[in-house]
């Protein structure tokens, strides 16, 4: 794996623990969506109604019988927070051992923009404002030299 393939590991796990985290959240909001729709029918329960095919009573009741638990959803939240830990875990251990040998390269410029893109996953317009740089110079120039600079860091250690 090549310097830049490694640090673009570390903004992928990052974007990947962002999707996780953002389907743990919409899991928690079915939770309550649920929870909310138990209490709002939960005076339905050992009611027995007729009602015709179509109908509005039978609507509830198939929604009733599709739900899933409040036990099910809570043990898909507990499996995404279990993932999500496990992908912070490799993230921070990633983070760490890019850190260590960007710390290793000698010019500040290669360090900034090294840190700015692959640990602080900004977009490459955000790197260069923040540098004050044109993005076409940090693109193309700056970005091979960070790279080159941090591949001979890594080799060196």
């Amino acid at each position: 794996m090549t310097g830049e393939q490694f640090l673009n590991s570390i903004r992928y796990l990052d974007n990947e623990i962002n999707a996780l985290d953002y389907e743990r959240v919409r899991v928690m909001d079915q939770r309550q969506a649920l929870l909310d729709a138990a209490q709002t029918w939960g005076g339905l329960n050992g009611v027995c109604v007729q009602h015709s095919p179509g109908s509005r009573t039978e609507s509830i009741g198939i929604a009733l019988a599709s739900l899933i638990t409040p036990e099910q959803v809570a043990r898909k939240i507990n499996q995404y927070q279990e993932r999500l830990n496990r992908k912070i875990d490799a993230l921070v251990d990633k983070k760490n051992r890019a850190l260590t040998t960007i710390d290793r390269v000698a010019d500040p410029q290669c360090r900034t923009l090294l840190t700015l893109r692959y640990i602080s996953n900004y977009k490459w317009a955000t790197v260069a404002d923040l540098m004050g740089y044109t993005i076409n110079w940090i693109m193309n120039d700056l970005k091979r030299r960070a790279i080159t600079a941090f591949e001979k860091a890594e080799n060196n250690h």
